[in-house]
């Protein structure tokens, strides 16, 4: 007999299809819906560590704008601005008067001494802040001409009040006059730069946002600017090969350091968020969202620069074979535990093909002996209680009924 013509192989058949077509179906259902499912999560995952970091740039920058409204309006600044203005319609008064000779000298320096004492007071408070901060390299407060009044310095660790001398005219500078022009409690925002000394860029680098904003005397007239320089590598620095992107596309964090501060009034490289990424540039500037490719996966979110109608552009690149890594593996491990189920499956098959066939061909063997005349002595015997163990018994009936008969015939064939 042919080996696809036995019912052991036919089994063997019918309970390995009968067990892998379903198998392989859901298997290859189950692995399409998962793989979209972890595809998407790793998505998902990369837009919400964008959120994140987005987040915690505006909540430092929120913090900025709020330590500069606090020192515009502190009491100390008030007391000085109050006192100024004081002291300054007394000079023009006591200019229309006759003052004794005598009495001249101390008559203005007692309002110039408690003027004095007033701005030291606000140099403390913000030596305080600055020392508090950590974040500032300069705060500053310049009166109405651009004159520098109360100015301190930090290098990240220390901190210190310029003394009078030292002060420079600021009135040229282009954010003294741009916040001058504004009105009320509206805020300056610099773009973020590369802070300049002597008109060339400083070595290392020192990003820099500045915010600025007007202080007004008791007549509410303008009275000068308060302006923070804020070191923007305090929120930089934690973005590590993320990118971020200033409104001119040009990158102000980038993981390969020459091609960071393309801009002109940085570096002036040239190198832009439309050499990075010539086909997508558009899709990615100003908008939200992911964009996925063959070879990139990028999530970009749009950062509002608080205090202004700006704003950066964060963007996570990464490989999409590393976004694909856990669907890869998925896809892996659930083949093998795929092949591993047939395995089993062609095994237990077989098992069950042997234990419902082997009686059968027992009894095959059984009753072709019995065709060629040959009895067998022993019973036949088989351990089933289903049908095949009645077949064996209704074929021990008919051995011992033909083993009968066959004495009978011995017998009467004798006589």
């Amino acid at each position: 007999m042919k080996i696809h013509h036995r019912l052991r192989t036919k089994l063997v058949a019918i309970f390995f299809i009968v067990t892998l077509i379903p198998a392989l179906i859901t298997g290859m259902y189950a692995m399409q819906v998962s793989s979209k499912s972890l595809r998407k999560q790793a998505i998902s995952t990369q837009m919400e560590q964008a959120k994140t970091l987005k987040n915690n740039l505006t909540s430092f920058l929120v913090t900025t704008k709020g330590d500069l409204l606090f020192l515009s309006q502190s009491p100390l600044m008030k007391d000085y601005l109050s006192l100024r203005s004081t002291n300054q319609s007394s000079s023009k008064s006591e200019g229309a008067l006759t003052i004794p000779p005598d009495s001249e000298e101390p008559a203005k320096k007692a309002p110039q001494n408690a003027l004095e004492q007033k701005r030291q007071a606000l140099e403390q408070e913000f030596l305080a802040l600055s020392r508090n901060r950590r974040i500032y390299y300069q705060i500053r407060y310049l009166d109405e001409t651009g004159q520098e009044v109360v100015r301190v310095d930090s290098d990240g660790l220390k901190s210190q009040i310029i003394k009078r001398d030292k002060l420079q005219d600021k009135s040229g500078r282009y954010y003294f006059k741009e916040t001058i022009r504004l009105f009320g409690q509206r805020t300056f925002v610099s773009p973020l730069d590369l802070n300049r000394e002597r008109g060339q860029v400083e070595r290392p680098y020192k990003p820099v946002i500045r915010y600025a904003v007007n202080v007004y005397d008791d007549n509410n007239r303008k009275a000068g600017i308060v302006i923070t320089n804020v070191d923007a590598a305090q929120f930089i620095g934690p973005l590590g090969n993320i990118r971020l992107v200033n409104p001119d596309g040009y990158f102000i964090n980038h993981p390969e350091l020459e091609k960071g501060w393309g801009g002109p009034r940085d570096l002036d490289t040239g190198y832009n968020l439309e050499k990075e990424y010539p086909q997508l540039a558009k899709e990615i500037i100003g908008q939200y969202g992911t964009i996925s490719t063959p070879t990139i996966t990028l999530s970009h979110i749009q950062v509002p620069v608080s205090g202004s109608a700006r704003h950066w552009t964060l963007i996570i690149q990464r490989n999409t074979d590393d976004i694909l890594k856990s669907v890869t593996a998925f896809r892996v491990m659930f083949t093998v535990i795929l092949i591993f189920t047939v395995l089993i499956a062609l095994v237990l098959a077989l098992l069950f093909s042997t234990r419902i066939t082997r009686p059968i061909e027992y009894l095959t063997n059984i009753a072709d002996a019995i065709s060629k005349g040959e009895l067998v002595n022993n019973r036949v015997e088989v351990e089933d209680k289903g049908e095949i163990g009645q077949l064996a018994q209704a074929f021990e009936r008919m051995r011992v009924s033909m083993i009968k008969s066959f004495e009978r015939l011995r017998r009467q064939s004798r006589t």
